[in-house]
């Protein structure tokens, strides 16, 4: 094996004087420090509502008396299914300040999903968000043997329900309040008793190609590798961050709970993830950071936005982008331009970028990310084309970040440098394996794949790449995912398919090629693009099935995925596609809960399409 180092790697307990500390004890000092500021915000009947840290604090405390009324035992689980909500924080921080290990699930996984992993996990207790939630829990109920109470937060429409297994987010937290007046000093004894290294969260992986796997973490091992992170994101005591990726996910609690309690800063809910767009608007974050599709969706809509303006605008904010993509090679190294360069780009941001910023509800953004999975480098130059350098970082829920993109040396396409603390080694295969102080403590129950995953300290992630002369990772793929022509080349799908995403009316796409003479694709539009597309250019339509069987629209995405083929040699190009006629969901388990394609199901589902594109030949 080759191994790479960061130049400037140390170990994580050197990178700042602050001790290691349990994820409550963190929350515990800034309720103390920060009581009466505003902690959290987030919108009752379309109006927002603030939370301070006093608040904040008797809500967590309320909870884990009230688990610990429940009959929670230090080091027992506590399912949490709901959309990002205040609850949502309520509930995990309870938990933890109890002692227990809490345990996220997908608000958009079904039933079946979701009572695998409360099961798994041997879940006492399961804190539902609604009645849509509650009826997963209660269908499945039966298969859960460990289970003893179901929690509800909002009980609208189970008013009636009768059952002594159920009670509702308010009467735990009155029960808490009333045990906390007999027994007060019981939740202090719970704290003190909690080690750094007792497991804190287990984080369930979405899925991709298999069951569920249980990542345990500890407090120090997400301690581990969110402290060496101060290197490259600057949050300040005053950020203001939009909470609407899911709670469960590693990167979302990392930056919207635990460094918020590390720096301070306000974590502002989405009202909903229909609503996401429009509480961007209204939030208008200091921090910012999303998955691909994030930022693939705020291009598509700018895109719109620009076909609807009128032609003078349209001219102007062309001229606009010119400017600003001469000035994108300055940028990413943090240098001066010409000062020619430098008037030219205060009249393209004064007359067009500041406004489009203002209706994105980015104008306030000073720190910008992307992760989660390989993004487009045209995407990313698009935006710091208008003034918002999107930085890379690159991780797994088994080790937390392990790259990430300094802000002096933006390289569109790289995951960035190694973070301080972690090591790398890249396997004769090209697999990547890491190491470092962020490394998670095994998959729960399952001690064969955690000794597989774990070989002498060193997490084998299954992920390809390299890394140039500077220390840049860049990815080709995941090792599961190669592909094998029937002429014996191989083929890292990913690459492509992110190329093809890039263009404004490609929302996913599955390439086709193993054993395979060539390439083929199938595609799957965004409906939102390519119906306004098909407005714009009087092409009559019915239905989005309907639409996306045009000879019209047929011919336009042949335009695309030509682009695309002209970057690639003879061999990499594809031959042939299909429409699907509608979007993917992950209802249909067509998509994880992290919203990446399930690639073999995929294929087997559309089989017959897939054959339609390779007639048999001589």
């Amino acid at each position: 094996m080759t191994t790479t180092a960061h130049p400037s790697s140390k170990p994580a307990d050197q990178i700042s004087g602050d001790a290691p500390q349990t994820i409550p004890g963190l929350f515990w000092d800034r309720v103390q420090s920060q009581s009466d500021q505003v902690a959290l915000r987030h919108k009752d009947f379309g109006i927002w509502q603030e939370i301070t840290w006093s608040e904040y604090g008797e809500r967590v405390r309320a909870c884990a008396y009230g688990l610990m009324a429940l009959g929670l035992l230090p080091g027992e689980r506590v399912a949490i299914l709901s959309e990002d909500r205040v609850e949502w924080l309520f509930a995990d921080l309870g938990t933890q300040s109890a002692g227990g290990i809490s345990v996220g699930l997908y608000a958009t996984a079904s039933a079946e999903q979701v009572s695998y992993v409360v099961r798994h996990a041997e879940a006492k207790i399961w804190i539902v968000e609604d009645q849509e939630q509650f009826d997963k829990a209660m269908s499945r109920r039966q298969d859960l043997p460990d289970l003893r109470w179901i929690v509800v937060i909002d009980p609208k429409g189970l008013r009636n329900v009768d059952d002594p297994m159920v009670l509702t987010f308010d009467d735990l937290l009155e029960r808490g309040r009333d045990l906390a007046q007999v027994e007060p000093d019981r939740l202090q004894e719970r704290l003190d008793s909690i080690d750094p290294d007792d497991t804190a969260i287990l984080f369930y992986t979405s899925g991709t190609t298999g069951d569920p796997k249980g990542v345990m973490h500890s407090h120090n091992s997400l301690w581990g590798w969110i402290q060496p992170l101060d290197e490259f994101v600057n949050m300040l005591g005053d950020d203001d961050i939009l909470c609407y990726l899911p709670l469960c996910h590693i990167a979302e609690r990392a930056l919207g709970m635990i460094n918020i309690m590390r720096r301070g800063g306000i974590v502002n809910f989405a009202e909903s993830p229909e609503t996401v767009f429009s509480d961007l608007v209204e939030v208008a974050p200091t921090f910012f950071g999303g998955v691909p599709r994030t930022w693939e969706r705020l291009k598509s809509r700018i895109s719109i936005d620009m076909a609807e303006a009128t032609w003078t605008k349209r001219q102007a904010y062309h001229l606009a982008l010119k400017i600003g993509y001469a000035c994108n090679p300055y940028r990413k190294t943090a240098t001066s331009p010409p000062i020619w360069l430098r008037l030219l780009w205060a009249l393209a941001h004064g007359i067009v970028f500041r406004k489009l910023r203002e209706r994105l509800g980015l104008h306030r953004v000073r720190e910008t990310w992307v992760g989660a999975a390989p993004i487009a480098p045209e995407v990313l130059e698009f935006f710091l084309a208008i003034g918002l350098p999107v930085r890379e970082g690159y991780g797994a829920t088994e080790i937390g970040i392990t790259t990430f993109t300094p802000a002096n040396d933006i390289r569109p396409g790289k995951a960035g440098v190694l973070v301080p603390g972690i090591e790398i080694r890249i396997s004769p295969e090209g697999e990547i394996l890491f190491r470092g102080p962020g490394i998670m403590q095994g998959y729960f129950k399952n001690p064969e794949l955690t000794a597989e995953t774990l070989k002498y300290g060193w997490y084998h992630s299954g992920d390809v790449g390299e890394f140039d002369g500077d220390n840049y990772l860049t990815l080709t793929g995941r090792t599961k995912d190669m592909m094998i022509t029937s002429a014996g080349r191989n083929i890292y799908p990913q690459a492509i398919e992110n190329m093809l995403k890039a263009s404004d009316y490609i929302l996913d796409t599955v390439l086709i090629g193993e054993s395979r003479p060539y390439l083929t694709t199938l595609i799957i539009l965004d409906e939102e693009t390519i119906s306004h597309h098909a407005q714009t250019h009087n092409i009559p339509f019915s239905t989005y099935a309907d639409l996306v069987s045009k000879p019209e629209i047929v011919r336009l995405i042949n335009g695309e995925v030509q682009k695309v083929n002209a970057r690639w040699s003879d061999r990499e190009q594809i031959q042939d596609f299909r429409i699907l006629n509608w979007e993917l969901t992950n209802e249909d388990d067509e998509l994880t809960p992290t919203m990446k394609v399930r690639r073999s199901f995929m294929c087997e589902k559309y089989a017959d399409l897939i054959e339609e594109m390779y007639p048999e030949t001589e």
